[in-house]
């Protein structure tokens, strides 16, 4: 399935408005009860899964494209050092499996036999796949050509550039999965301490108080001490799930699902342990 960055953003945007609404219609329902801190996790949650599902099949199909676009190169440049002409070569490559950049070549053949040269059709086939590395690939490949470069070398050596950046990727992605698991284990120890002091100080002095023992008065009542701890974990599973993202997959948009999954245990710790 075809998501494109811009389309993640769109969704961003719609589920954020919609949790929004969520809010303020249950704001005269809720506004007094407890029940809120449970209605902002939910609103939370509407804000972040969606992009996160869309971000996540975004990633999929971007990094079917980074793979299968060196093979296509590769394929191309042995093609046209047979003698085949550019568009004959583009044809025979729309006809093999390059998983879901053989839709974007078919359409990029269809352009051309409309009358389009290739540079043009290159551009436009690297605007709908909307990558970065494929759009500093079309740029490699239309400035050496501009150049009086040899196209099959042009293409052999960019399906190289292409691999040496997914071998990159690939390792630095290897390399920062242990910070992943800090933000991750960060969470976890927040939600434990915080239970702990509200089960074992705060709700014990505040039961002490109401029987009458005035020396000691709680900081914070039960009540407010949850809510706050609440909003507190749930900005940590905000902020680390995006800085896990940013990390790990190098976009902010990538640490939605960290922050989703953060945000629901810690909603669900809650629920459960937090008297």
């Amino acid at each position: 399935m075809k998501i494109i960055r811009k389309t993640v953003k769109k969704i961003a945007i719609i589920s954020t408005i919609a949790a929004v609404a969520l809010i303020f219609a249950a704001l005269p329902f809720y506004l007094t009860s407890p029940d809120l801190d449970y209605i902002i996790v939910i609103a939370f949650t509407v804000a972040v899964f969606p992009p996160a599902i869309a971000s996540i099949i975004h990633n999929r199909w971007k990094t079917k494209i980074e793979k299968a676009t060196p093979e296509f190169l590769r394929d191309l440049s042995t093609s046209f050092k047979t003698g085949m002409p550019l568009y004959t070569a583009l044809e025979h490559a729309a006809k093999r499996n390059y998983g879901p950049l053989t839709m974007e070549l078919k359409l990029m053949v269809s352009q051309m036999s409309w009358g389009m040269n290739f540079n043009d059709a290159l551009q436009q086939l690297s605007k709908n796949i909307d990558l970065p590395l494929i759009r500093k690939a079309t740029v490699l490949i239309l400035e050496a050509g501009r150049h009086g470069g040899d196209l099959s070398n042009i293409f052999d050596s960019t399906a190289k550039y292409i691999d040496n950046v997914n071998a990159w990727n690939n390792k630095r992605g290897m390399q920062t999965l242990p910070y992943v698991a800090i933000f991750y284990f960060s969470v976890v120890i927040f939600l434990f301490i915080i239970i702990l002091i509200s089960n074992m100080i705060f709700a014990p002095m505040s039961q002490i108080a109401e029987e009458g023992a005035a020396l000691i008065n709680p900081i914070l009542s039960p009540a407010i001490a949850r809510r706050v701890f609440l909003h507190t974990a749930l900005l940590e599973a905000l902020f680390g799930g995006v800085l896990a993202g940013k990390i790990h997959e190098d976009s902010f948009m990538g640490g939605l699902k960290h922050a989703a999954i953060l945000a629901v245990t810690s909603g669900l710790a809650f629920y459960l342990f937090f008297q």
